[in-house]
């Protein structure tokens, strides 16, 4: 159990960014907040609590947001991390790694946009194009199970490292 709590310790950056990323795409496509609970101690660790929305995009964009934020958050942090490794460096890559972690959509997540698919399939032409990623998400849900969501944030380490870096200096 102790370490349950430590684990959920190390990895509350992530969560909270994860919640924050709904929010963030929630105030982008007009849908109402009525409660956020950005970490606790639980089987979910945090959650944000948003009326319907109005459109497949707006629920796809609300579902696939940490994603996409905690992908680009956890690259930019990683990328900052430079041979010399001193406190800040690792600093990046703890924050990096737990933001990384939790870049992959719940599967409350899937379900909600599984639904949504489900209500708007004859509505809207794009959920038919877009369904293949609604399923994505509850494969990479089962693939967590095998700790995909390790795989996935040393694989944008080395996505920071080598493309992200060379990408900057460039600029």
């Amino acid at each position: 159990m102790k370490l349950y709590y430590f684990y959920a310790i190390l990895t509350a950056p992530g969560v909270i960014v994860h919640e924050l990323a709904h929010a963030l795409f929630c105030l982008l496509s007009g849908v109402k907040i009525y409660k956020i609970n950005l970490f606790r101690f639980q089987k979910v660790a945090g959650y944000v609590v948003h009326e319907e929305p109005k459109g497949f995009m707006s629920s796809w964009l609300i579902s696939f947001g940490p994603l996409i934020v905690n992908s680009y958050l956890a690259m930019f942090l990683l990328s900052q991390i430079r041979p010399v490794y001193d406190w800040r460096d690792l600093l990046f890559l703890y924050l990096g790694i737990t933001i990384a972690l939790q870049a992959i959509p719940s599967t409350g997540d899937a379900e909600s946009l599984w639904q949504m698919a489900n209500r708007n399939f004859w509505k809207n032409p794009l959920v038919i194009l877009l369904y293949p990623l609604v399923l994505l998400l509850y494969l990479l849900n089962l693939l967590k199970r095998f700790y995909f969501d390790w795989v996935y944030a040393i694989f944008l380490l080395y996505i920071a490292q080598v493309y992200f870096i060379n990408y900057i200096k460039l600029l």
